[in-house]
């Protein structure tokens, strides 16, 4: 009896988890590896490029805020001294997906001269390699509408990431070019695949008290070009009998699998 409200008890937790598009441990690995495996390989090489780590007040941060299922960028972003990057997907919620449409920018991005080229977005892969970096935290959250893009069943995927400054951002390069790690700060002496990192691994960065969600009303961005979103939509394809089905978001799918498995 105890074993079958446990398994209960278990079951609705992951149920709640799918349907709110929260992140299985191996998608924030993934999205670890693939931003370290990015900063590590820029070109030009970065004197003083930073290691990032998992973060999980970010990771609430952007959760309170994916869930509001609103495009705009956080309000609390300046506050908290943190950047942003926004995806949007109405296929089931990938991880790798996004970190290669972000990545993938790179390729229309000009160092020398901090430019996008002509009727490209660029800002992401900017803040993705953004050396003074050395926290994320990302959330997906599954959403029946997002305002601001009139879009319906998709997911809103957040990652923030610190330290950053808007103005930085605004009026920098996203790394100083040289010789892989000869640019370290004295508190992050070890060099490890080309990035700057603490001794022993220690975590030498402090974050602010950052609140994780607020009650203001949503304010529409005046500057849609400084909102770091890319939007991804799923292709039509021909009615047949499934064609519901697969415009469901998997986390949905498996979400009245396992409420079937409940009940019985």
């Amino acid at each position: 009896m105890h074993w079958n409200v446990a398994l209960r008890s278990a079951g609705l937790w992951v149920i709640l988890s799918l349907a709110a598009g929260h992140l299985t441990e191996q998608e924030k690995s993934t999205i670890v590896d693939m931003h370290n495996e990015l900063r590590s390989k820029v070109y030009p090489s970065a004197a003083s490029m930073q290691k990032v780590v998992w973060d999980e007040t970010l990771r609430l941060v952007a959760e309170a805020h994916a869930a509001k299922c609103i495009l705009e960028s956080n309000p609390q972003r300046e506050k908290c001294r943190m950047g942003e990057n926004i995806f949007t997907d109405a296929n089931p919620f990938n991880a790798t997906k996004a970190m290669q449409v972000w990545f993938g920018e790179g390729e229309d991005y000009e160092f020398e001269t901090n430019n996008c080229h002509e009727d490209k977005i660029c800002n992401h892969y900017i803040q993705a390699v953004w050396a003074g970096s050395n926290k994320i935290g990302c959330a997906a959250y599954f959403c029946d509408k997002i305002e601001n893009l009139n879009s319906e069943k998709a997911t809103l995927f957040v990652c923030n990431y610190y330290p950053v400054s808007s103005e930085d951002f605004k009026n920098k390069k996203p790394y100083e070019s040289g010789v892989p790690c000869s640019g370290c700060p004295e508190t992050l002496p070890v060099c490890e695949d080309n990035m700057c990192v603490a001794k022993d691994n220690k975590d030498l960065t402090v974050l602010p008290e950052c609140p994780r969600m607020t009650t203001e009303p949503a304010v529409v961005p005046t500057e849609p070009t400084q909102v770091h979103v890319i939007i991804e939509t799923g292709k039509e394809s021909e009615p047949d009998h499934g064609s519901k089905m697969d415009s469901v978001s998997a986390p949905l799918v498996m979400l009245v699998w396992l409420l079937a498995a409940l009940v019985l």
